[in-house]
């Protein structure tokens, strides 16, 4: 016999649809999750903040480009840079350049 499942309608927020949201006296809000979900946006994701001009706040989800991960990926895959590099000879080095042009 097969067992009949409810389903829960899951709320869709319609273009021009609003959410009321309260901030916090840290200066945080809370984003209704069906505004995330209609917009593809989940916890963790890093956000932009835009101002239009006429008292609206526009949040955008900001995507990393590709190249950054993938120099933050390249950055910890060589083992021992760090200790093979001499950041203080490099800093001087640069220093003097900049003294000797200036």
């Amino acid at each position: 016999m097969a067992r009949k499942v409810k389903k829960t309608p899951t709320k869709v927020i319609r273009r021009g649809r609003s959410s009321t949201s309260r901030i916090s006296s840290k200066n945080q809000v809370t984003i209704p999750v069906e505004m995330l979900r209609a917009v593809n946006m989940n916890s963790g994701d890093t956000v932009k903040f835009m101002s239009d001009g006429e008292g609206r706040i526009i949040l955008i989800k900001h995507d990393e480009p590709k190249w950054k991960s993938t120099l933050r990926e390249l950055i910890g895959s060589e083992p021992g840079f760090s200790e093979r590099f001499d950041y203080k000879k490099e800093r001087e080095e640069w220093d003097a350049t900049l003294t000797l042009r200036g």
